[in-house]
């Protein structure tokens, strides 16, 4: 039974190689060449994802605030998995990495490596009540999707 289990989950991440797409979440575009997302929408302690298309791609990212107060905002995708296209997903207090299965502690100021998995930090800024992420930053994130 497990062996059957483990088959269908090594399936499940070939399968989705190369030719998949990275899943769709709250689709947010650009203004003024800029995402702006409000601050009290994805300031709770939690974590929030998105999508941006470019060129028919979806260029997934997530915002969460660590244990200390701060945002951070990253790919939905890592260095080593994100040729998988799965991302991450939330369990309890971590962000997980779907394909290598490594656990990032939300409450975590930074994210260091582990093995070759990091999820990939995107620059925002802080607009009064706004996060702003360049659109240019995501148009060039879209190679990791």
């Amino acid at each position: 039974m497990i062996c059957r289990a483990l088959t269908i989950v090594v399936l499940l991440i070939l399968g989705s190689g190369c030719g998949g797409s990275a899943p769709e979440h709250q689709r947010v575009a650009a203004e003024d060449g800029a995402v702006r997302l409000q601050r009290i929408m994805v300031d709770d302690g939690g974590v929030h994802f998105f999508t941006f298309l470019h060129e028919g791609k979806n260029v997934n990212f997530l915002i969460r605030r660590d244990g200390n107060g701060a945002l951070h905002s990253h790919l939905d995708a890592c260095y080593s998995c994100y040729k998988y296209k799965l991302g991450f997903v939330v369990e309890e207090r971590d962000v997980v990495c779907i394909a290598c299965r490594l656990a990032y502690n939300i409450d975590d100021e930074f994210w260091d490596y582990i093995g070759a998995c990091a999820p990939i930090p995107i620059h925002h800024e802080i607009d009064v009540d706004d996060v702003v992420i360049e659109e240019r930053l995501l148009e060039q994130a879209a190679r990791y999707f």
